[in-house]
């Protein structure tokens, strides 16, 4: 019997909301990010006769046409909080390969179509994919689950020590609709 050709039982009674598909029958996301610009990747791990292999960025998936300009890691404790931060001109790529992490974005581009809108996505060694963050999106990582996560973060532009390229506000602060705590 397909989900097309359930019936509900007599006398059931429905309340709440239905849920909407959000994923395909590959169990690839439905919908794009809400967000302009902010582009996603789901990855699949390969795999192999001695664990996993998981890429984590190539150009032919053609993602963006920036550079990578450097590569960091950021451990994060179980719960741990970024804070909200955004770029006036890196464009950030974050991937979650140990733990699971929420990345929270908020598009503080007045100009953009999307100016104002949230978004999240919940990625991580279970479900990896990376997530492309342009300049000008406020942006806050939450660690999810009991185990340490580590996010790597292959960056356009690398680190300006002497003028860094980073605008930061509170988790919970009141000029983003959503607070990260």
């Amino acid at each position: 019997m397909s989900s097309g050709e359930r019936i509900a039982p007599d006398g059931w009674m429905a309340t709440g909301t239905p849920d909407r598909q959000t994923v395909t029958s590959d169990w690839l996301a439905v919908d794009p990010p809400a967000i302009d610009g902010v582009r996603v990747k789901e990855i699949r791990p390969v795999a192999t006769s001695n664990g996993y292999l998981t890429e984590v960025f190539r150009d032919e998936w053609d993602l963006d046409r920036s550079p990578v300009g450097q590569v960091f890691q950021r451990t994060m404790y179980p719960g741990a909080v970024t804070g909200w931060h955004a770029h006036e001109v890196t464009l950030d790529r974050l991937f979650c390969c140990v733990g699971s992490v929420r990345i929270s974005l908020y598009d503080g581009r007045k100009a953009s179509p999307s100016f104002g809108t949230v978004w999240h996505k919940i990625v991580g060694a279970l479900r990896p994919a990376i997530v492309i963050i342009p300049p000008g999106v406020w942006h806050g990582v939450t660690a999810l689950g009991p185990e340490i996560a580590l996010l790597l973060n292959l960056v356009d532009k690398a680190y300006a020590y002497d003028a860094p390229d980073h605008w930061r506000l509170p988790p919970d602060t009141d000029h983003i609709p959503y607070k990260l705590v």
